[in-house]
């Protein structure tokens, strides 16, 4: 590879290839939630780390907190929407702990001093919307996967993202074939470059 990425998003999915030098350089590097356990060929680098604000993952991230190194990071975005108070409430009374939001507890925890940004319901509705417009689903979706929402977040402020560790499978309620179609579509319109 001949030019030097300007943003780099590396997913949780198994990456083998070499990639420590190109994602160490790099000016904007993303992860996700526990990164993949930032294994050494993945380098160091995160200057944007996005988090699940809600459900058992997110409560984990609280009482069992990432080891990577926090120095470098300058954003710290949550992909969960602002939560209803009221329903925050009820879930908690009916115990609905997968449906509890810890989105304030993690910028308090891993976004201080930090940019801090939550994703909208009217954002991630407008992507679930368009990966519907690329044919059927398998299951009924209920929101595109962090990845994909980081892929459409990130190509409104540059012109092209280079990706690593997508393997479009995991939690039935993402719609992961379409995810993939759509990605395709980027990679033949050079907006997208693989990196693995």
């Amino acid at each position: 590879m001949n030019e030097q990425p300007e943003i780099i998003i590396i997913g949780n999915g198994p990456i083998n290839t070499e990639l420590a030098e190109l994602i160490d350089c790099c000016p904007r590097v993303v992860r996700f939630n526990r990164c993949a356990a930032m294994p050494t060929h993945l380098g160091r680098r995160c200057t944007d780390l996005w988090l699940l604000g809600r459900g058992r993952q997110a409560q984990s991230l609280l009482t069992d907190p990432l080891v990577m190194p926090l120095e470098g990071i300058s954003k710290v975005v949550v992909t969960d929407p602002a939560p209803n108070l009221l329903m925050q409430h009820i879930f908690k009374l009916i115990r609905r702990h997968g449906r509890l939001d810890h989105g304030d507890a993690l910028f308090n925890k891993y976004g201080k001093g930090l940019q801090q940004e939550r994703l909208t319901q009217q954002f991630r509705q407008s992507v679930l919307e368009y990966l519907l417009t690329l044919g059927p689903t398998i299951h009924k979706p209920y929101c595109p996967s962090s990845g994909t929402l980081a892929i459409v977040h990130y190509l409104k402020l540059f012109s092209k993202v280079h990706i690593a560790g997508f393997g479009f499978q995991g939690w039935k309620r993402h719609p992961w074939h379409l995810e993939k179609r759509y990605v395709s579509e980027l990679i033949h319109e050079n907006k997208v470059i693989m990196l693995d």
